[in-house]
């Protein structure tokens, strides 16, 4: 639920507004867009650029938990003055863009794979991880400057679409709204999709069970590498194995692989395992978990969805 702040102080910094206050309803996990009343008592949207915490609990922060946030929002307008009696009020971290394009195409180039996989890898036996498909630092640099930068920088956001039987589809979403999120939707043909979760600084993790991710990739039809983007949002529950053979014919099938780099990209992606994460399956909603940052835990205050929403996903996932 997006937040409502009771204002306590406010700092004029020239062309930022540094506001701290309390909130009163919702939670803030990030940066988001906002809106501000004027003295005029016209509200105007802006976005919070930068945060901090004082006196803080957990995250993310939530009414009564005794901390003070303090935001530092620009400005809308030259003159801007700020009435104090009023809320800030959150418009929530997930925005939409009605100008998108479909880039399902790049799934079958060396560069798409060596910009998004090697974001999840960090070993001594990856100081390069781009060259596990053949392309160099700059390679891949440039190659995200053509692929994502150049959309974005145009206010276009790229999209991954995956088919899958039912009239049922996964989209991996390139969002660049406050801050950048790539983003994972579960829906079914005319009909409206479900978040399950976002990589970003302040990211919605997990998106789905290991086992979601296997019966998807037994019945998608697309590039058989495309599995892969799934893992990063698949946390391993402790103890749970780590499908390596399946994964491992995954990455073989991503264009450019190098052979060589197999067995180190797929320790590192093994290790994404927490330790107290545990699911639980209910009639009404399905498979749901307890981590505090996902989309999938009914009690966590970063998630948007409701009980019609749990309920998509439950069908979703019913092969």
């Amino acid at each position: 639920m997006p937040f409502r702040l009771l204002i306590a102080d406010v700092n004029d910094k020239g062309a930022d507004l540094s506001i701290s206050g309390q909130l009163v309803d919702g939670s803030f996990a990030g940066p988001e867009a906002v809106v501000l009343c004027g003295q005029d008592g016209q509200w105007v949207h802006s976005t919070v650029a930068q945060h901090s915490v004082l006196l803080p609990k957990d995250w993310p922060v939530v009414p009564g938990d005794g901390s003070t946030l303090v935001l530092s929002i620009p400005k809308p307008k030259g003159g801007f003055k700020l009435n104090r009696q009023e809320l800030v009020v959150g418009q929530g971290p997930i925005t939409h863009n009605p100008n998108r394009i479909d880039i399902s195409a790049a799934l079958a180039t060396p560069a798409f794979w060596a910009i998004w996989v090697p974001l999840h890898l960090e070993c001594d036996e990856l100081p390069e991880p781009g060259l596990a498909w053949g392309l160099s630092s700059e390679d891949v640099n440039d190659a995200y400057a053509e692929l994502f930068q150049s959309y974005w920088d145009s206010g276009v956001w790229p999209y991954i679409r995956l088919a899958l039987p039912g009239g049922r589809y996964i989209e991996v979403e390139y969002a660049a709204g406050v801050e950048f999120q790539t983003r994972v939707w579960v829906g079914f043909d005319h009909a409206p999709r479900v978040l399950v979760g976002y990589d970003s600084g302040h990211f919605s993790f997990p998106t789905m069970r290991i086992q979601e991710v296997l019966e998807v990739a037994l019945r998608m039809d697309a590039c058989p590498a495309a599995p892969t983007l799934l893992l990063a949002g698949a946390y391993l529950v402790e103890g749970e194995p780590f499908p390596s053979e399946v994964a491992g014919s995954w990455l073989r099938h991503s264009p450019g692989f190098e052979p060589s780099y197999l067995a180190a990209v797929l320790h590192e992606l093994s290790q994404n395992v927490v330790s107290e994460l545990k699911w639980e399956f209910t009639e009404d909603r399905g498979w749901t978990n307890n981590w505090r940052y996902s989309q999938r835990n009914p009690a966590s205050g970063m998630s948007i969805l409701g009980l019609d929403d749990y309920r998509l996903i439950r069908e979703f996932f019913s092969f």
